[in-house]
């Protein structure tokens, strides 16, 4: 077996790895879309290095869309097996990925009818909603802890991860040239201690484990700590008459949040007259389905639940139902809690929220999830004193605060406790689903507590290090031979250089049309060049 790392590794997005068997079988674990900044987000466009037409059984270790979006793209590209995952996230995909759809087809419409004006071809979406519904047919649901024969020979289990809805670890068992073969991902995992879902569990034993380090170099806050953060902010916010606004997760966070809310609300810490708004129908949508599988949640949240009936679990709580209610909340006079996505601040209704409320010294703004590089909610959390929305120039003077104990991701202690009960001599692990540098830092301080192991870092398009392997590939990465090799540090200076030269480009009508078209034409080939080693 050979296992080639296609994502979520010097990222936190993306994740994507292939398990290529001795006997020719391919399976990819995980089929994400690449979030951030823009050459990242370049990487979903290309098929080529998935090969999905050679593909014979894909498995979902959860729904978020960094780990199961580009689902539908591959279905689009040629992909006609089965997508194996637990129910409750077989029911989440089939709202997540239509959500995905309408916004992949929404954003090649604004982009065609631009590139149009200026006398350019029309954009192509990355999957439409037919794509999104034709991969839905190919879902099929996995119990936790039960042995399936995925392709002859590859035995898998999913086992739970805590992280989700629906979240699970994925154990692989192969018997290849007379021996056994055991490969075992952590998946995204949850927290020991976290509303909602129970804690992880250990994965069966393996030889190789392959374990996200989201937050590898950092320990999370308290959670009960974190709650009265929140809530503290929330009163000030209140008291000042100020919006406080909520970029959430549409899975998970946004559920994890209402529960707080809820048993705030019943302990009256929570001011009578506020409203809770959810704005976001996707979270709304996903409401229901958590509702449905309310018995994978842990026992103290079962509950709390079952105390009331829906409308009486958090009475203030109003859901949006157009587009029409969501713009009009701008105007809400006083104080509201808005919660909207996207969580990392870099589409979605949260924009037009940030927008009418950055520029307001009395409004707080609330991050409760991962913010990953590139994006709006990271330089938010940096201190970044001015953003752009819609191509807007807008003034931060809101009170912004980060709390980081909301997270789904296991912090370092967590990682370190879920890994030392998995660690035996000869265990390989491969460190994935990280910013380089959280990832640097885990390695060094996991084979110093753990020297036992073997501990490695893949490279992107590059074949993992497995258990056995008398010269570990993670220094010598392969490139695919469909994607010219790229001088990543290079590339990343220079497209920061196009986006410069994009901003002080001159605007429409400082220029003649045909040469501003000109102007554009070049730079997307420069960049298209420096990506794929061709024009398009």
């Amino acid at each position: 077996m050979k296992i080639k790392a296609l994502g979520a590794v010097g990222t936190v997005t993306g994740s994507c790895f292939r398990l290529e068997m001795a006997g020719g079988a391919k399976v990819l674990l995980d089929c994400g879309m690449f979030q951030g900044g823009r050459q990242t987000e370049l990487r979903n466009f290309d098929a080529r290095p998935y090969e999905p037409a050679a593909l014979n059984a894909l498995v979902l270790t959860h729904a978020h869309i960094d780990h199961s979006g580009l689902v539908p793209r591959l279905v689009k590209t040629g992909y006609g097996g089965p997508v194996f995952a637990t129910p409750a996230t077989c029911d989440l995909l089939k709202i997540l990925w239509l959500d995905a759809a309408h916004i992949q087809e929404h954003e090649a419409v604004w982009k065609s009818r631009k590139n149009r004006r200026q006398g350019r071809r029309d954009v192509e979406p990355l999957f439409t909603e037919e794509d999104a519904r034709r991969a839905m047919t190919r879902l099929t649901p996995l119990d936790f802890n039960v042995d399936r024969e995925i392709v002859p020979g590859l035995i898998l289990r999913l086992t739970p991860a805590g992280h989700i809805l629906g979240a699970a670890g994925a154990h692989f068992t192969a018997l290849e040239n007379g021996r056994q073969v055991r490969v075992a991902f952590s998946g995204d995992l949850g927290r020991t201690s976290q509303f909602l879902m129970p804690p992880p569990a250990p994965l069966p034993p393996a030889e190789t484990i392959f374990l996200e380090t989201t937050y590898g170099n950092r320990r999370h806050k308290d959670l009960n700590v974190s709650v009265e953060e929140l809530l503290a902010a929330i009163d000030s916010a209140w008291r000042g008459k100020g919006k406080i606004i909520i970029p959430a997760f549409a899975v998970e966070r946004t559920q994890e949040l209402l529960m707080v809310l809820a048993r705030a609300w019943h302990e009256e810490r929570l001011p009578r007259d506020l409203p809770v708004i959810l704005d976001s129908p996707l979270a709304a949508a996903a409401l229901g389905i958590y509702s449905d599988h309310r018995r994978l949640f842990d026992q103290d949240s079962q509950t709390f639940l079952n105390q009331w009936t829906d409308g009486e679990i958090l009475p203030t709580l109003r859901l949006t139902k157009n587009a029409e209610e969501s713009q009009a909340l701008n105007g809400i006079p006083g104080s509201a809690l808005i919660i909207a996505g996207s969580g990392m601040a870099n589409a979605g209704r949260i924009l037009h929220h940030l927008k009418h409320n950055l520029w307001r010294p009395n409004c707080h703004v609330v991050f409760v999830g991962f913010q990953a590089q590139g994006t709006t909610g990271r330089r938010l959390v940096e201190g970044g004193k001015m953003v752009k929305i819609f191509r807007e120039a807008v003034r931060v003077e809101a009170r912004i605060h980060t709390i980081g104990g909301f997270s789904g991701h296991a912090d370092q202690a967590e990682l370190l406790a879920w890994l030392g009960c998995q660690i035996k001599p000869g265990l390989t692990v491969n460190l994935v689903h990280g910013e380089p540098a959280s990832t640097r830092d885990f390695h060094d301080l996991a084979q110093a507590a753990f020297p036992e192991a073997s501990f490695h870092i893949p490279q992107w398009l590059g074949y993992a290090a497995l258990s056995g392997d008398k010269d570990p590939p993670d220094l010598k990465a392969e490139t695919s031979p469909e994607v010219p090799a790229v001088n990543q540090a290079l590339s990343a200076s220079f497209l920061n250089r196009l986006d410069r030269l994009r901003d002080r480009a001159p605007a429409a009508g400082t220029l003649p049309p045909d040469q501003l078209a000109l102007l554009e034409k070049y730079l997307e080939q420069a960049e298209s060049l420096l990506l794929t080693g061709s024009i398009v």
